[in-house]
């Protein structure tokens, strides 16, 4: 991701060291023997951080890297299919 403003990589850097967080907090839960809702229940946080995370970088690859790829002079439509494969890809 270049160009990008540090503070929009300072956001995207907190998301992900929070998922690191809410990842040791599971493995602690586990090593602990806690409940299956409680592991649960944190898992849904990661994943929800997790997709969070990726919609910033979607909506930055959206809205700057397919513009500069097209600019650099890219074929549009092979970089209309990536995107949308790529952007698929982060639904399933």
């Amino acid at each position: 991701m270049k160009d990008v403003n540090p503070e929009e990589v300072q956001k995207i850097l907190t998301r992900l060291k929070t998922v690191r967080g809410h990842i040791a907090g599971v493995e602690r839960m586990i090593e602990e023997d806690k409940s299956c809702e409680e592991i649960l229940l944190q898992l849904v946080a990661i994943r929800s951080a997790v997709h969070k995370t990726s919609v910033i970088i979607a909506q930055r690859y959206a809205s700057s890297c397919l513009l500069e790829a097209i600019d650099s002079g890219e074929d549009r439509q092979e970089v209309l299919n990536n995107a949308i494969e790529t952007l698929m890809k982060m639904n399933q």
